[in-house]
């Protein structure tokens, strides 16, 4: 039976604050942000290492997923909103993962644990729009600085192969400009599959139209599947999310709306910490469908690059410090699993094409 979404977890803390802060820590190092000359991409590398990550090919985060294919459809709302040729064209072909956000591959699926949606969107003439997003509300973190404290705070027990909870309460403690996103974190409801969750940016962007109109906004990606609580849902099988993922798509083709909340004035655009104001405009500039899944050891996601600063022209990053901090992480950690020998993932072909759950004692 899976806990209270809304208990105050230490170790659901850690899932949703670990993979960004991993994202930003090395990133850190290559913008020149964190000034110790002792740091370097081998020392970030070592943290992710210690946050559970193995040498063993996976991503350093959001390291257990699957892979989806399906196509996209552009709203005129879009269109009003970006000359990108993404909004202009119809039916374009998708590439996602769905994935758990720590960086363990072998992480029975819980519903306490964070979880990520990676898209990719491409035209004929090569527009390249690529966004990776988790289903909490805010980041939680400011800036490098906060990213640098976690990662001593993240360190996982070698016994436990869990964070010290005492360290990770420390570490908010010590930021009380943290503490929204902490509360929104607590509090959000988790759902009881991947098909009907929402997933939300935390990063913002620009949007320039034909008349060169620049809107920074905000990306969710939401469930057209009614909302179901995850108390209760869980079942004895170490990969029943995605299980339930590959059933339902057997089923029926499965629905996103992406939503551009639109910044009002005072909305902290740089801050992935701060809500906007629960007033600001959202509008759907198009729609995701998918229609199949596959394993990561069968389809070309396993080694893509989801880097959300691949954008369309018609599409720009803002001055949020974190978005261009995360581009050189990502291609550290590509470079670096590249390099090792990649052992089978968790959801295994088989899950794919006989995505039977194995119930527990209750029939759940």
């Amino acid at each position: 039976m899976a806990r209270s979404p809304h208990s105050a977890n230490p170790a659901r803390w850690a899932a949703v604050i670990l993979p960004p802060l991993c994202l930003g820590g090395f990133l850190a190092w290559s913008a020149g942000l964190l000034t110790p000359a002792s740091i370097s991409p081998s020392h970030f590398m070592q943290r992710f290492h210690n946050a559970g990550a193995p040498n063993t090919g996976f991503r350093r985060a959001h390291a257990k997923g699957m892979c989806v294919t399906g196509w996209f459809d552009p709203s005129p709302e879009g269109r009003a909103l970006s000359h990108a040729g993404v909004f202009k064209g119809e039916h374009l072909p998708v590439i996602g993962r769905f994935s758990l956000a720590p960086p363990l591959p072998y992480l029975p699926d819980n519903p306490n644990i964070a979880r990520s949606l990676a898209l990719q969107i491409r035209t004929p003439s090569g527009d390249d729009w690529r966004m990776a997003l988790v289903d909490v509300p805010l980041q939680s973190m400011r800036d490098i600085a906060d990213a640098y404290a976690f990662f001593k705070a993240a360190r996982l027990d070698p016994v436990t192969h869990k964070p010290d909870p005492e360290a990770v309460k420390a570490y908010a403690a010590q930021r009380p400009w943290l503490n929204t996103a902490f509360e929104q974190a607590k509090a959000h409801q988790q759902t009881s599959d991947l098909t009907n969750d929402t997933y939300n940016s935390l990063d913002s962007f620009i949007l320039t139209n034909d008349a060169g109109k620049k809107t920074a906004v905000r990306w969710a990606v939401q469930a057209k599947e009614p909302f179901r609580p995850a108390e209760g849902s869980g079942a004895n099988d170490g990969n029943y999310l995605f299980k339930r993922l590959v059933q339902t798509l057997d089923e029926r083709p499965l629905s996103w709306d992406i939503v551009a909340t639109i910044a009002r004035e005072g909305d902290p655009v740089n801050d992935p910490s701060q809500p906007w104001n629960d007033a600001d405009q959202k509008v759907t500039v198009g729609t995701v469908t998918f229609t199949k899944a596959y394993s990561e050891d069968e389809n070309p996601c396993g080694p893509m690059v989801f880097d959300p600063t691949i954008l369309p022209e018609g599409i720009s990053v803002s001055q949020d410090p974190l978005l261009a901090l995360r581009a050189s992480v990502y291609m550290k950690s590509y470079a670096t699993r590249s390099a090792e020998h990649k052992t089978p993932s968790m959801v295994t072909p088989n899950d794919v094409a006989n995505p039977t759950l194995t119930s527990d004692e209750k029939g759940q």
